[in-house]
């Protein structure tokens, strides 16, 4: 019994190394122009490129990007999206997660014994899909999020609802609408309207390319300096997201025209406070000793406090 604890425990941890050595994921396919927010850079990205975790991805205008992991599910982008790479321990759980801010996506995955040390969910401000097989397609904005379940049952959770999480089951097919702030419907099919501002490419079944660049190390081109502007959406997102951008970038608080906005725009991230006025949080002078009272004379009693 000891033997077989052991051999599970050392299988499980090669399963987290192996995961951690391995890329998030590789964009196999670029079509436009795409940028990464990686540290405090911005990066231009090109085909072949391994993500890395953290690392936010920005599609262009018209532009699409597939990106492929390690366990051979896809998820593409379409034009104007952004989404970050997410990995990190919460309560001894390895959890990765892309969250895409904004834009289009499309998940596809075809396998049924996906290990969960490998899975990617993927997230919104609105719902949350875990790692299944099937394939879907969505759209997010601040004001509503979409989804329609081209192959597969999909079973999401919304996020942020009133009295708690609720979970929602998509049959193959079914397609669900939630506006920002209020429960979501799910109905028997697409609406002509959204089928008709699908991506083109998310209409084409794609090849998957990731093993022609096993072993290549592709390096982004350099792009210009991101402002303020550029990550505005990221800074006021929700505070489980934007609090992170504080050590990441706040290098940039030093830059002049970056610090007046994060001090106009105070109100939306408070979190940026104790960096860009440190002086308010420094430890207060402690009070002065309280005097003694003055020494009686010898001979001579203590005087009493008049009354």
């Amino acid at each position: 019994m000891l033997r077989a604890l052991f051999l599970s425990i050392t299988l499980t941890f090669a399963a987290c190394c192996a995961a951690a050595d391995e890329p998030p994921g590789t964009v196999t396919i670029l079509e436009g122009e795409a940028r990464i927010y990686r540290g405090a850079e911005r990066l231009t990205v090109v085909e072949g490129l391994r993500l890395a975790a953290g690392d936010i991805l920005e599609t262009a205008d018209s532009a699409f990007a597939q990106v492929e992991f390690s366990n051979r599910f896809v998820l593409q982008l379409g034009p104007r999206t952004q989404a970050m790479i997410q990995i990190a321990r919460v309560r001894g759980r390895l959890e990765r997660v892309v969250y895409v801010l904004a834009g289009w996506g499309k998940l596809s995955n075809s396998q049924t014994d996906l290990p969960e040390e490998a899975a990617f969910d993927i997230r919104t401000a609105h719902f949350e899909v875990p790692a299944a097989p099937g394939v879907f397609v969505f759209n997010s904005t601040i004001a509503e999020a979409t989804i329609f379940a081209e192959r597969g049952e999909i079973r999401l959770t919304e996020r942020s609802a009133r009295g708690g999480p609720v979970k929602v089951t998509l049959k193959n097919g079914q397609y669900y609408l939630r506006k920002a702030g209020v429960t979501g419907e799910v109905l028997k099919a697409a609406p002509k309207a959204f089928a008709e501002r699908i991506p083109r490419h998310f209409r084409d079944s794609l090849p998957q390319r990731i093993d022609k660049f096993r072993g290549q190390e592709v390096k982004p081109k350099d792009a210009p300096p991101f402002v303020y502007a550029d990550v505005e959406p990221w800074l006021k997102a929700e505070p489980a997201i934007r609090r992170q951008f504080v050590q990441r970038w706040r290098s940039k608080a030093r830059e002049s025209e970056f610090r007046s906005a994060l001090i106009a725009n105070l109100s939306s991230h408070p979190e940026w406070d104790p960096i860009l006025f440190p002086e308010k949080y420094l430890p207060k002078d402690p009070p002065p000793p309280k005097s003694p009272p003055p020494a009686a004379a010898p001979g001579q009693s203590p005087q009493t406090p008049a009354r």
